[in-house]
């Protein structure tokens, strides 16, 4: 019978050590995704809180801001590709521009560019009724998020039926995309803005 009872009570501890080793497993999961949630979303506030810094052109501050995402994380993508925005927007540079870009493309990130978008079938350099959001350039696709209104899309690279600069003007550009012409503007108003942007679509759509 004591036999009996130490087999029993050897069961019994062996029951409670897969229950308590079950909890600790889970337990353990939500201690590990957690924080890796709260990772993801402290990441998409900051990135927001930086475009807002670079459409308000406060570039110092946004490029700080990044600077210290990119000292924990070198080789953040997205971080990359705004750290890229905000340079070429406060200096102008488009030659380092494109280096910069390829290399957050690389990383994961692409290129992303503060742009007007016309309503107007057609379009000058003078735009009339129109918005204004992020156009952004990533692995396999392309998509503009306006600021406010509904203009916004986002399509695959093999989608596109052209991706060219305008005939009317050389500062506009559009992306012809289900028969229709989005046609947009660079920030920078510079008739070389267009052409990096189109280089780089060709460049991100090889890969």
């Amino acid at each position: 019978m004591s036999a009996y009872l130490h087999y029993l009570r050897f069961l019994a501890l062996r029951a409670i050590s897969i229950l308590l080793l079950a909890f600790w497993l889970a337990l353990n999961g939500v201690r590990v995704s957690e924080p890796a949630i709260a990772q993801a979303q402290n990441e998409d506030g900051t990135f927001a809180g930086i475009r807002d810094l670079i459409y308000r052109q406060k570039y110092n501050e946004a490029i700080t801001r990044l600077e210290q995402v990119l000292e924990k994380d070198p080789r953040n993508g997205e971080g990359l590709t705004y750290l890229a925005t905000a340079h070429l927007y406060q200096d102008l540079n488009f030659t380092r521009a494109q280096i910069d870009f390829k290399e957050a493309f690389k990383a994961g990130g692409g290129a992303t560019f503060f742009v007007t978008h016309s309503h107007e079938s057609f379009s000058t350099g003078d735009l009339v009724d129109y918005c204004r959001g992020w156009l952004h350039l990533r692995a396999d696709s392309v998509e503009f998020v306006p600021i406010e209104g509904g203009h916004g899309f986002k399509s695959k690279y093999n989608e596109l039926q052209e991706f060219k600069i305008n005939r009317l003007s050389k500062r506009v550009f559009h992306i012809r995309v289900a028969e229709k012409n989005q046609n947009f503007r660079g920030r920078s108003n510079n008739e070389t803005e267009p052409l990096l942007i189109i280089a780089l679509f060709k460049s991100f759509a090889r890969n």
